[in-house]
């Protein structure tokens, strides 16, 4: 018999293990995208300021937040990151979905 408790609690022992954005690359990332408007854009601005080793998944990133999701803050990007760097796991995945949602309602009033 399983216990749902155990299950759940391996789960939240995996998610512990993922990488999450550094709060550098926040704040980075963030500045770069109130600056010029977007990621994209705002990756190009603060790209100087990255570790090499972490400049190409940023880009990728900066590219798919811009393209897929229509933008983000400071309330998500964190969540928007875990979405984008493990695709397989439903919860980031599906909170990436809700989030393009409410990304697409605040553009529809402009």
């Amino acid at each position: 018999m399983s216990n749902p408790h155990y299950e759940h609690q391996l789960k939240l022992d995996a998610m512990k293990k993922h990488t999450k954005l550094s709060s550098r690359n926040k704040t980075l990332l963030l500045m770069g995208a109130k600056t010029t408007g977007s990621f994209l854009e705002g990756y190009y601005y603060i790209e100087e300021s990255l570790y090499i080793d972490e400049s190409a998944s940023l880009h990728s990133f900066c590219t798919w937040i811009d393209d897929h999701i229509g933008g983000a803050g400071p309330a998500n990007i964190d969540m928007l990151w875990l979405g984008f760097q493990y695709p397989e796991v439903d919860k980031y995945s599906e909170a990436c979905v809700e989030i393009k949602k409410q990304m697409d309602e605040i553009k529809a009033y402009f």
